[in-house]
């Protein structure tokens, strides 16, 4: 491991983790998360960011790179939990990825539990991609992306595409996903990468899933909700990265093993020692490998 993964390790497990392992209201926690976010910029680098094309119920934002053919729309959903954004990071990480595939991003900044319960940001998301069809954006050439809850997220959402029978995306990649919510078939690096998980504590988890589901328990199981209970027959293929010492690594493995098992196509990177988001860490070597393998996988398949 390097000395900038191990950097960043340790300033996670001071900071994050430390965070999550409190007893913290859900304005605490945002506005700890506000104070962090002053250490990426409003801005990413060579990147226009434009409001153009609101949407009805939520914010969204086009991440266009300057002087760059930008032909793939890639479509993104924050992580935090379902209950708190770090619009900076994930603007950066979006400007990155467009860089790097030539493509325009949108980041859907979709409403936050535990004010607007599921299934409120699951339909932000549904909205987001009717809205780039509605726009003639040709399907083929969009991907959906998500982070953390993110990732859960858009893997819920492209259940939803289907299950309209829209016109489905490229693919999607899920870097970190949540995919489970219930109390049973978890995987077991919840328990044996507790302590390793430099980022995530799941002290807490119980709350912040309550607040998602608006307090229906039977809402845990639904598969927009904890989508590796999904049929994902004739989805696109979808591309997860996930680090070795994660508590979710087992999300991964398990969404991906469901999707195989109804036909589609999955990949499961995973990537040693890398903290739950290093992805957006641009100081991070391997942070900028995962970016390009990202866009290798959009190349590949809206070349």
């Amino acid at each position: 491991m390097n000395w900038q993964t191990t950097t960043a390790n340790l300033f996670a497990r001071l900071t994050i983790k430390q965070m999550m392992r409190r007893d913290v209201s859900v304005p605490s926690m945002r506005r700890a998360i506000g104070a962090l976010e002053r250490l990426f910029p409003r801005r990413p680098a060579d990147c226009e960011v434009g409001r153009d094309h609101p949407l009805p119920d939520c914010e969204a934002e086009w991440v266009r790179p300057r002087e760059l053919p930008a032909d793939r729309v890639l479509l993104h959903f924050p992580g935090g939990a379902y209950v708190v954004r770090f619009p900076n990071l994930e603007r950066a990480l979006v400007g990155r990825i467009c860089h790097a595939a030539h493509a325009r991003g949108r980041i859907v900044f979709y409403r936050l539990a535990p004010e607007h319960p599921f299934p409120a940001g699951h339909d932000d998301g549904v909205a987001a991609y009717r809205q780039l069809l509605d726009l003639d954006i040709a399907p083929g050439r969009i991907f959906l992306s998500g982070m953390s809850a993110g990732g859960g997220l858009a893997l819920g959402v492209l259940l939803a595409i289907r299950d309209r029978g829209w016109p489905l995306p490229a693919g999607a990649i899920a870097m970190s996903p949540l995919t489970n919510l219930t109390e049973t078939h978890q995987g077991a690096s919840r328990v044996t990468n507790a302590r390793s998980d430099a980022v995530l504590s799941l002290a807490h988890g119980h709350q912040l899933r309550d607040m998602y589901v608006g307090g229906n328990a039977e809402l845990y199981g639904h598969p927009y909700v904890s989508p590796v209970f999904g049929d994902y027959h004739d989805v696109p293929p979808v591309l997860f990265q996930v680090g070795s010492t994660e508590v979710m690594l087992d999300d991964s493995r398990q969404a991906a093993e469901r999707i195989r098992a109804t036909g589609g196509s999955a990949e499961v990177e995973i990537w040693e020692g890398m903290p739950h988001g290093w992805q957006a860490m641009p100081f991070l070597p391997d942070g900028t490998l995962a970016v390009e393998r990202i866009a290798d996988f959009m190349r590949m398949h809206a070349p």
